[in-house]
């Protein structure tokens, strides 16, 4: 395989070293708008961040053997339709960015930092500014992946106890204890702050319904920095209406981007961040060593990273 096309930007080093060290290769970037048909039908290795291959595009790339996905999610792409390309993920190069915001997140949620400048700004000195603590809380991770694993080190550092879910429960480093996802209905009770970090996929689309919020504390907060297709959109706003829980901190949604008229820019108790949480300088450099560990190994699929099972999703 020598003919990579991208319509990830690679920056001029990673372009540099891919031809010292596979000089054979040929490499062409295109923005996704830019893309023919003859592109695809050329390309032997396509780099995508995913939202670029379409079911109609597949019969184009009919000499494709190589997607590499600059992201974890693979939400977009018709793997059913791609069983005969190998694929692989960027996952695992999210974990210190999406970690180091929802920390963010949530210690300007508890420590009333908006509040306190806005005070600022209006030259106002608020006394008996009290602020809460992380710690002493239980926090409960919907998956526990290399971002919960990450995210579960990180916040236990603050004195949190720490729960994951996982498919089948098993026991994760790191996690004061661990449940399967289908036994979430029984334990979400214990938690004070309640994490998605979850992958789309048929058995996780919409799978937290009004009537797991209702089993949580009243006090409880909930973020979600993995696919806003966990939840549909109606019980986002009944969750809120109701204020069955405290708050909710949601980096994202069903629709992308959030129109400027949508109900949810309304609610006094959700934080919305634009899909943020892991856009940093850092996250095509982590990508591009996944990618040129991978192409080291083009001769032994078997061995690269993130391989992906087209029949799971993940």
């Amino acid at each position: 395989m020598k003919r990579i096309l991208s319509t990830v930007n690679l920056r001029s080093h990673m372009i540099e070293e891919m031809h010292q060290k596979h000089p054979e290769l040929e490499y062409q970037f295109k923005k996704s708008s830019e893309v023919t048909d003859d592109d695809r039908e050329w390309s032997e290795i396509f780099i995508t961040y995913g939202g670029n291959v379409t079911k109609k595009d597949v019969e184009a790339f009919r000499n494709l053997k190589w997607i590499m996905v600059m992201s974890a999610g693979l939400d977009d792409l018709p793997l059913a339709d791609l069983t005969h390309v190998h694929i692989t993920n960027a996952k695992g190069i999210h974990k210190i960015q999406m970690a180091e915001y929802t920390v963010g997140l949530l210690l300007s949620y508890y420590k009333n930092f908006n509040q306190l400048r806005i005070d600022q700004n209006e030259a106002y000195w608020r006394k008996n500014a009290k602020t809460e603590e992380m710690h002493g809380k239980s926090v409960h991770l919907l998956g526990t992946g290399s971002i919960g694993s990450h995210l579960a080190e990180v916040m236990r550092i603050f004195g949190t106890e720490v729960v994951g879910y996982n498919t089948t429960g098993h026991k994760v480093e790191g996690f004061d204890r661990t449940y399967a996802i289908g036994e979430l209905k029984q334990h979400i009770s214990d938690a004070d702050i309640v994490i998605n970090i979850l992958p789309s996929t048929a058995e996780t689309r919409g799978m937290l319904e009004v009537d797991i919020f209702e089993e949580m504390k009243k006090s409880a907060v909930f973020v979600n920095i993995g696919r806003g297709d966990i939840m549909n959109d109606e019980t986002i706003s009944k969750v809120l209406e109701k204020s069955l829980i405290r708050h909710m901190i949601l980096d994202v949604f069903n629709q992308e981007p959030l129109p400027a008229d949508h109900v949810f820019y309304t609610y006094d108790n959700l934080t919305i961040t634009p899909h943020a949480s892991s856009k940093t300088e850092g996250y095509l450099e982590r990508g591009f060593d996944i990618f040129a560990y991978n192409l080291q190994h083009i001769e032994d699929f078997q061995s690269m990273k993130n391989i992906i099972d087209n029949d799971r999703g993940y």
